[in-house]
């Protein structure tokens, strides 16, 4: 199951300079582990299932530092 915080995740590094970080939408491809989110400007990126479980456990990280 993919989320907005997912999302957002696999999306920063392909942000343009002010662009709003909330993608338009989301959502995981059928039968496989593969996301594909539309970004505020219209790109459509796709991402692996390595790449989502990248950064589901950067996003783990991520809470442990701010406790």
């Amino acid at each position: 199951m993919i989320t907005e915080a997912i999302a957002i995740e696999l999306t920063k590094n392909y942000l343009k300079c002010g662009q709003d970080e909330k993608p338009l939408r989301y959502f995981q491809m059928p039968y496989s582990d593969n996301v594909r989110v539309k970004l505020s400007d219209g790109r459509v990126l796709q991402f692996n299932r390595v790449e989502v479980e990248h950064a589901r456990i950067m996003l783990k990280k991520g809470e442990k530092n701010e406790s």
